[in-house]
């Protein structure tokens, strides 16, 4: 089985040899060590063996739903697609698969539910789980969450395309996710000369059509063009900037539904969230319908009723 991919610098012509094992499926960058010249390469997925897995994607938003499921479908992984908690408890007793990717935010099931909820259920105990986080301000979260809540595995959106499938086989063959920091330039180059692969130039296409889905269905998700979808848009986003918080500060949250200090430990993270809030939905924030506040309050009486410490 070959494991090892060629890819030839734009600008010079110089080779470098790419590990399929390490960087298989993923787009790494690459700085040429003759000319400088920095570009990007698609390392095809090494060839899997003849496993079925099965994964089921859970989250509100159907095209983002179906984008995903492309993705799966073109590395030959079955899926099924939930858009809520409690359906997609019932997908898994009915068909239980090996990894799930589950929205942070999913209606019906905070991601502090999930491992719980999950795991409890017979035949279930070692299915993988991946956290979809919403990220809705992705310059304040450029860090990898301090705790997951017992999942085994966190991606964001925009690294689905590339990373999704590659996480997909190392969690279900018992490997730990491999980042995607590039490789050495000056480690992988390779005399003589190879040609690219030519499906290199269909893979890129491929992701950055998919690229290109996901960040239309976020805008789509977003967007309140509409009168009659504003209350449910709003009602969405608040979850997600209570789902998010809560991913990415789950000591002080813990901590803060403890002491009941919880507003006051995470002022920054809620002040951050309230000016998103009120920018998206300023009508709702003005006539006193304070939805951010009622989802905050409703999670933290839910925290509780789980057994937060």
């Amino acid at each position: 089985m070959e494991i090892d991919m060629i890819t030839n610098c734009p600008t010079c012509s110089s080779q470098y040899r790419l590990n399929k094992e390490k960087f298989g499926g993923k787009q790494v960058t690459l700085k040429c060590v003759k000319c400088q010249k920095v570009f990007q390469a698609q390392v095809p997925a090494l060839s899997q063996p003849a496993v079925s897995i099965h994964v089921l994607i859970a989250h509100n938003d159907q095209a983002l739903c179906e984008t995903i499921s492309a993705i799966l479908q073109k590395a030959e992984i079955s899926c099924h697609i939930s858009h809520d908690g409690p359906s997609a408890l019932t997908l898994m007793k009915a068909k239980p698969p090996q990894a799930i990717i589950v929205d942070v935010a999913l209606p019906g099931l905070y991601a502090f539910e999930v491992v719980e909820k999950v795991r409890a259920i017979p035949g279930l105990e070692n299915v993988k789980i991946i956290l979809l986080s919403s990220v809705y301000n992705k310059m304040a979260y450029k860090r990898t969450p301090a705790s997951l809540y017992g999942a085994d595995a966190y991606i964001e959106k925009h690294h689905i395309p590339n990373d999704l499938v590659a996480y997909i086989h190392q969690l279900v063959s018992g490997a730990e996710p491999a980042t995607s920091e590039p490789p050495d330039p000056s480690e992988v180059q390779v005399p003589g000369e190879v040609p690219a692969p030519g499906e290199e130039q269909i893979a890129r296409q491929f992701t950055d059509e998919m690229n290109n889905k996901i960040q239309q269905a976020e805008e789509d998700e977003i967007s309140a063009s509409e009168k009659a979808e504003v209350p449910e848009k709003a009602h969405r986003l608040a979850r997600n900037i209570v789902s998010d918080i809560a991913l990415y500060n789950q000591e002080k949250v813990e901590e803060g539904i403890h002491s009941g200090t919880f507003f006051d430990l995470l002022a920054k993270e809620i002040n951050e969230g309230r000016k998103l809030f009120k920018e998206r939905f300023p009508g709702l924030v003005e006539n006193g319908n304070d939805v951010l506040q009622v989802e905050f309050e409703a999670f933290i009486a839910r925290r509780r009723a789980e057994g937060a410490p």
